[in-house]
């Protein structure tokens, strides 16, 4: 009976994969069919939970993932409110605008959302990760432009078959803006140099070597009819487009979406199971706690920090060998910069990302098509986002202050310091 039991839960276990697998890709893909592949798994999910614990698993499981969504869907219906508020107040009908907003974000403009998405998620998981290790990425934007010449100058040069120079790029540019972040890890870890104000400037060194190196790669102003742009790169290192396997998709949406959600499971799987893992959110939660448990601060520090700029590479990579094919001048592309707010509207979550980076693409994609058929300044976006991401910090504010709070009404009633010292280990052990 219970080897019956257990072949029926691989099965459906395997059922809900496949399920998944070819609903988010069709999905993706802009055919919305794909969704009820989605629910079917997600439907088996629950009912493999309740063969396997009862229906009060699935009570639990549900319940619990609700509540962690109330939270971020609370701050985006609280942020739509005040955005139509706004509109009123100046003379936009919301109604309409909203309409168009959604409509294009979701609907009209999909491909554009799902686009806008792709870098954000490797920025994100860059974000994200060194946020677990008590650090703050912030030159993110940086390590992508270094992913953007990287792949550019090697897809230049490496006139390899696909299958073998897009694995290699993606791992040899990845490994440049990893390098990138060497500086500012070791001025971390030996100095204590903020994080913040090195990999900014790094940022700012990147973004001004662009030019020099669109120069010297095909944008020479003296032999080029286009000097603000590097030449193409090989056909062989294009990322395959979408329509290869689904003939309606729309011909600019690549398959480096793909790559981007897996690496999402790739960063989940190594921070939640793997002993680096652990060892980077011991050393986020309480240095000393770690250090007493005989983990290596700066060498979690340096591990972090290459991940990072590992991953915010390869969002420039996923741009060069999917979208673009060529390198540009004034790319400002600012997925760095917004890399930071959808890995906080995800709390830090690799699985999580994948969702916020769409929202975020799809209020992008959205806003051009609300402002191009109803005239609403696209700002009232930019209003929508900041007010997202307020809600959000203010709830780890809030949670900061009540901390301290019940601290201090602990230690005026008379709390042993031993006690405390016992708590935060113990805390630190369960990172």
């Amino acid at each position: 009976m219970n080897n019956s039991k257990s072949l029926l839960s691989t099965i459906m276990m395997v059922l809900v994969i496949v399920l998944m697998v070819v609903g988010g890709f069709l999905y993706l893909g802009s055919y919305f069919w794909g969704f009820f592949f989605i629910m079917a798994a997600a439907i088996v999910f629950f009912v493999r939970l309740g063969l396997l614990n009862g229906i009060d698993s699935v009570k639990q499981t549900g319940f619990g993932f609700l509540k962690q969504l109330s939270v971020p869907f609370f701050g985006i219906f609280f942020a739509i409110f005040l955005a139509a508020v706004i509109m009123l107040f100046t003379g936009y009908n919301p109604l309409v605008a909203l309409k168009a907003l959604f409509y294009g974000g979701f609907i009209k403009n999909w491909h554009v959302a799902v686009l806008n998405a792709t870098p954000l998620i490797f920025t994100g998981l860059s974000i994200a990760i060194a946020f677990k290790a008590g650090l703050f990425n912030i030159g993110a934007e940086g390590q992508y432009y270094i992913g953007v010449m990287a792949s550019t100058w090697l897809g230049l040069r490496l006139g390899l078959p696909g299958f073998i120079v897009i694995p290699l790029i993606f791992i040899l540019a990845g490994a440049c803006a990893a390098a990138y972040n060497v500086i500012p890890s070791l001025l971390k870890v030996k100095t204590g140099a903020s994080e913040v104000i090195t990999t900014m400037m790094f940022a700012h060194i990147a973004r001004y070597l662009s030019p020099i190196f669109i120069r010297a790669n095909g944008g020479d102003p003296s032999t080029s009819t286009h000097a603000y742009v590097t030449d193409p790169i090989a056909e062989s290192a294009w990322l395959p487009p979408f329509k290869n396997f689904l003939p309606e998709a729309n011909y600019r949406l690549h398959t480096g979406i793909i790559i981007a959600i897996l690496m999402a499971f790739v960063v989940s799987y190594f921070l939640y199971k793997t002993k680096y893992g652990f060892e980077i959110r011991a050393v986020g939660q309480n240095k000393d706690a770690a250090r007493a448990q005989g983990i290596s601060v700066g060498k979690n520090i340096m591990r972090a920090m290459l991940f990072a700029g590992l991953l915010a590479g390869m969002a420039g990579v996923t741009e060069t060998l999917g979208l673009t094919h060529k390198m540009f001048d004034n790319l400002n592309a600012g997925y760095g910069w917004n890399g930071i707010s959808v890995a906080l509207l995800a709390s830090n979550n690799p699985i999580a990302i994948i969702f916020t980076s769409l929202l975020w693409g799809a209020l992008d994609a959205g806003g051009q098509y609300m402002t191009r058929t109803t005239q609403v300044p696209n700002s009232i976006v930019e209003i929508i986002k900041g007010i997202i991401l307020f809600l959000i910090v203010a709830k780890y504010i809030y949670s900061f202050i009540g901390n301290r709070f019940k601290r201090g009404k602990k230690s005026a009633s008379g709390g042993s310091s031993a006690e405390d010292g016992a708590v935060s280990g113990s805390g630190a052990k369960a990172v």
